[in-house]
């Protein structure tokens, strides 16, 4: 996996034998500017991602007891996991890591177990647990990727 993110990374590409030009730069330098922002975030995650994920989890086993009894320990799991890539994602500044690695994967789970309805309420509520959880800053740079995953899950609600 590399560094940098998938814009960056071809803009360099592309700039093999020259200088990179004003755009290019700029590109550059909005990543620079908000690194302090994502990699808060990222380290927020990292250490608190499993409290936001039981925190999530506890507020949809009043509404879904009967999911959690069945597939909590995997719901935990897949939630983690989407946190991680989205942290990852957040740091690299790269929504493509993300829709690459994540959605397609969690698209096709979500889908063998038909509990689509179900599945955008605990992400939802994921979502709380994380504006409940960490800075503003750091939830404005999440929202995005909970978004991603919950308009997926709607295109088969």
């Amino acid at each position: 996996m590399s560094v940098l993110n998938h814009t960056l990374e071809k803009q360099i590409i592309e700039a093999e034998g020259r200088y990179l030009n004003s755009k290019e730069l700029k590109s550059l330098e909005t990543y620079a500017n908000g690194f302090a922002a994502r990699l808060e975030t990222y380290q927020a995650l990292s250490e608190q991602s499993p409290e936001i994920v039981l925190s999530a989890l506890k507020k949809f086993a009043r509404v879904h007891p009967e999911i959690i009894q069945q597939s909590g320990k995997r719901c935990q799991y897949d939630m983690g996991e989407v946190l991680r890539y989205i942290a990852l994602s957040i740091l690299r500044d790269d929504e493509f890591l993300f829709l690459e690695k994540v959605m397609f994967w969690l698209d096709t789970v979500l889908r063998a177990h038909q509990k689509q309805a179900a599945c955008t309420k605990a992400y939802q509520y994921l979502q709380e647990a994380v504006d409940e959880t960490l800075s503003s800053t750091s939830s404005d740079l999440i929202r995005p990727y909970i978004n991603s995953v919950l308009s997926s899950l709607q295109a088969y609600t």
